[in-house]
């Protein structure tokens, strides 16, 4: 696994989709100390100030597409699992991208696949962490927090290490037990949002796909594979 690691990137998400579109390899990384066009799903702005833990990694998925969409469940649980190999501190998943610490955001997860100039097929993951013990700005302090871990580079080689299992332990199903386990609304109502529309629904299950099952308050249910909930 090679990691390049930079003083600031606009996104280590588009520095990495440039190297897979030149036929960089699987796990080839870049890192960033702080970005300064970072983004989140739906288009959304990701602050990246110093302090953070700023990564993008190449994936070169040999299933189908049609199985993608259990990679960015997969890497919460990656993250999960490596920082508390690290610090013993047991996150909890919101599906489908984002990890929680007492209910506060401390992680959000990108994925953005491609094809490189040989036709072959990539996914770009990004994933950007609170670490540190710098205060966030007063406008996230009531839905984020900081995960205290001070060394971002041992960070990253920690979430890669079990980042690449992905293609077995989706394959075999493995991931699904231990995602289950850390998700924070299994069997808890939630907010099914799409544009302007909310919807109240009671979750269910997680499909080996990476869906997530629902039940309506009339009875129907409907398996998410994108979009959004709430919590609150």
């Amino acid at each position: 696994m090679k990691i390049e690691y930079f003083e600031s990137l606009v996104s280590t998400n588009d520095t990495a989709k440039a190297a897979a579109r030149e036929g960089a390899p699987a796990f080839y990384t870049v890192a960033a100390k702080r970005q300064t066009g970072g983004r989140g799903r739906m288009g959304r702005s990701f602050l990246s100030p110093l302090g953070g833990t700023y990564f993008s990694t190449v994936l070169r998925p040999t299933f189908a597409r049609s199985g993608y969409g259990a990679i960015t469940p997969f890497a919460a649980l990656a993250v999960h699992r490596a920082i508390k190999d690290l610090l013993s501190v047991s996150l909890e998943i919101k599906w489908v991208n984002d990890l929680l610490l007492d209910g506060k955001k401390v992680c959000g997860i990108l994925a953005e696949s491609g094809e490189d100039k040989e036709g072959n097929p990539f996914v770009i993951l990004g994933v950007g962490i609170n670490t540190g013990s710098e205060p966030l700005q007063a406008e996230l302090a009531d839905i984020a927090t900081c995960v205290p871990y001070h060394d971002p580079q041992k960070l990253i080689k920690r979430i890669l290490y079990h980042l690449s299992a992905f293609e077995s332990e989706i394959a075999n199903g493995t991931w699904l037990s231990d995602y289950r386990s850390a998700l924070c609304c299994l069997q808890k109502r939630v907010l099914v949002i799409r544009g302007d529309e909310k919807r109240s629904a009671k979750v269910l299950d997680v499909s080996a796909e990476g869906g997530l099952l629902v039940l309506y308050p009339d009875g129907t249910q409907e398996l998410l594979t994108g979009g959004e909930i709430s919590l609150r």
